[in-house]
């Protein structure tokens, strides 16, 4: 906790806010689910489904993520998902993150291209993370 209050009197200002969450598990295991469900989406995109069945895998994969979380996790709290590193996180990464992208380029590709053939391609040197997460 003292580490995050320096961090926020460093980083904190009116055009960006910086919040603490003491909820370790709930941070971590946030960020690494979030890539599993932006797949979902990209896969939605590159099926070409629109933006109900891409809100729909967004709020059951939210949903599913607490589930998880919390089974494994139980001391988890509720609020981790209402912050930056629960809903928003998961919103713009369903939107705009690498996994996203990637899965779409999957979709599109109709089995004809393997995930490392797209990685190597639309992310410069990165990783997708979400297949790495499904592994484990």
């Amino acid at each position: 906790e003292e580490n995050g209050r320096l961090l926020q009197m460093v980083f904190n200002d009116p055009l960006f806010h910086v919040s603490i969450v003491n909820d370790v598990p709930g941070v971590e295991v946030c960020g690494a689910l979030k890539n599993v469900v932006a797949l979902g989406a990209g896969f939605s995109d590159g099926m070409g489904l629109g933006d109900n069945s891409k809100a729909a895998i967004i709020r059951i994969g939210l949903m599913e993520m607490k589930r998880f979380i919390q089974k494994h996790y139980p001391g988890v709290m509720d609020a981790t998902f209402f912050e930056s590193c629960g809903v928003a996180d998961l919103i713009v990464t369903c939107y705009g993150g690498r996994n996203r992208r990637c899965a779409e380029a999957f979709a599109k590709a109709r089995g004809k291209r393997t995930f490392e053939s797209i990685e190597k391609e639309l992310l410069n040197g990165q990783k997708l993370q979400g297949t790495l997460t499904i592994k484990e």
